[in-house]
């Protein structure tokens, strides 16, 4: 075990445990006030953030960039100070904080068994709101996630995505598991919006091309499975509004790769819509159009 793993792992603990005696409240609000610390002191990704807004929104001025941008800080800490403090959650506090357009998008398939991906994006209160939505339909999401260079930071997010019931898939280790999951009538959430590898297809976004993985429009054309597009919208209270929709299958190309590239950009167009709505709570800091 590396020396920096630890001591990243003993700053991340006493933040655990201080946000566990302030409380879900104060956790939040402490989120929304470090954002400024890092927006005017600590740029991380400053730039990175806004050259995104920018190519996304091209008709908002310099005023507008700079204000999504610090709000984009706040929106994103908010969520990552709520993954660390899960553990401490109640179930009452949890099931509270959510409320849901449409449910019964969910519960129709869950009562008749039938597989499905709960598909989102790096929007809004993704983390907690898995935790809601598997209470709330009492069923297991069985979450498919990247590890963390930390593994012990990564053994905490992982043990935090399950207090309430989840399941965690590490990607590219126990992916046939997905598969298992979804042939016995399971249920599955994905992140679908991470950029693709340069050799792959792109897509649609904001009017621009991006590289995107197909592999989960591959595993629901294979497996039959239903897929349920989902974003986790913040409110103005810190409470959330969770949207659903089917991810349709009509009209779709005879040719297999049309297929995947047309679920593909269905899925990212929904997205995009999500967006638009709340740019703020997107995840801004990676290089969405870098190639």
């Amino acid at each position: 075990m590396r020396l920096k793993h630890k001591i990243e792992y003993s700053v991340f603990v006493f933040f655990v445990k201080l946000f566990s005696l302030l409380g879900l409240k104060w956790t939040r609000k402490s989120a929304f006030y470090l954002g400024y610390v890092l927006y005017f002191i600590i740029p991380i990704r400053k730039k990175i953030i806004i050259s995104n807004l920018k190519s996304a929104f091209p008709n908002k001025n310099d005023n507008e960039i700079r204000k999504l941008t610090l709000q984009n800080y706040q929106n994103i800490l908010i969520t990552f100070f709520e993954l660390m403090y899960i553990p401490s959650l109640s179930r009452d506090e949890l099931l509270s904080s959510v409320t849901y357009d449409n449910l019964s998008v969910f519960k129709n398939k869950i009562n008749q068994n039938i597989p499905v991906i709960m598909l989102t994006g790096h929007f809004g209160g993704w983390e907690f709101c898995m935790s809601a939505l598997g209470l709330s339909l009492n069923k297991t999401f069985h979450i498919l996630a990247q590890s963390q260079s930390n593994p012990l930071i990564s053994e905490f997010v992982m043990h935090s995505r399950e207090v309430f019931g989840n399941k965690t898939i590490i990607a590219g280790i126990s992916v046939r598991h997905l598969y298992e999951t979804l042939k016995n009538g399971g249920a599955v959430a994905v992140a679908g919006d991470q950029r693709g590898s340069f050799e792959g297809p792109r897509f649609s976004f904001f009017n621009k091309q991006t590289a995107l993985h197909t592999g989960t429009a591959a595993i629901a054309l294979k497996t039959k499975c239903a897929v349920v597009l989902t974003a986790f919208v913040r409110q103005k209270n810190y409470s959330y509004k969770i949207y659903t929709e089917d991810l349709s299958f009509d009209n779709l190309p005879e040719n297999y790769d049309k297929k995947l590239y047309e679920l593909t950009q269905r899925y990212i167009t929904f997205i995009e819509k999500q967006v638009v709505k709340n740019p703020e709570q997107y995840f801004w800091m990676h290089k969405i159009w870098k190639y």
